[in-house]
């Protein structure tokens, strides 16, 4: 019995403090270094395919717009399928919140922070082509699943129940940041 609350300990202990660039081993991902596009700025590494190329990163984010009531705005115009990560502050907590548009045209958004690691410094995802990888424990997901899963391993989704948008803008509402801000209070991000 002590052998296996030994065992579990040290692996929460992993999880958590793992450091940054750690890879899950089961994913086979490897520390690479990757070119990076940020805020919709890319840059290739001289590959052919560069949607294969890119990595998409939130260490330039943008700071969140606001409206007169503290919502974030994004303007749906700037959204392209290289993700645009951005920073909110929810009363000194610095949150991640990114949108990205799917290959069916739509606007996905969601809290750049893992469901399951998100107590961890280094739970928040970064972009590479059309997927999104947890900087944590490794697991990838789709672009096409941001903001359509809820539970599990994969970015917090901000549904449309948790925003509104219309054809020019979406809007996030500081209620839903402010309730959502505890899974960012050790988040070593920015």
């Amino acid at each position: 019995m002590i052998g296996a609350v030994a065992v579990a300990a040290i692996a929460l202990s992993l999880v958590l403090f793992a450091p940054k660039g750690d890879k899950n081993s089961n994913t086979g991902a490897a520390n690479t270094t990757e070119t990076t596009v940020s805020a919709n700025k890319s840059e290739t590494d001289g590959t052919a395919n560069t949607s294969e190329a890119a990595a998409s990163t939130d260490s330039n984010a943008k700071k969140a717009v606001l409206n007169d009531n503290g919502d974030v705005v994004i303007n749906v115009a700037d959204i392209t399928e290289n993700a645009t990560f951005y920073e909110y502050d929810s009363n000194g907590t610095t949150m991640g919140l990114f949108a990205v548009k799917a290959s069916d045209g739509t606007i996905r958004t969601a809290l750049n922070t893992c469901q399951v690691c998100n107590g961890s410094p280094y739970a928040y995802f970064e972009q590479q082509g059309d997927s999104f990888q947890c900087q944590n424990c490794g697991n990838q997901f789709s672009l096409d699943m941001i903001g359509q899963e809820r539970g599990g391993c994969n970015p917090v989704p901000i549904t449309a129940d948790d925003e509104t948008a219309n054809d020019t803008e979406i809007v996030i509402p500081a209620k839903f940041l402010k309730d959502n801000a505890e899974k960012f209070t050790n988040w070593k991000k920015f």
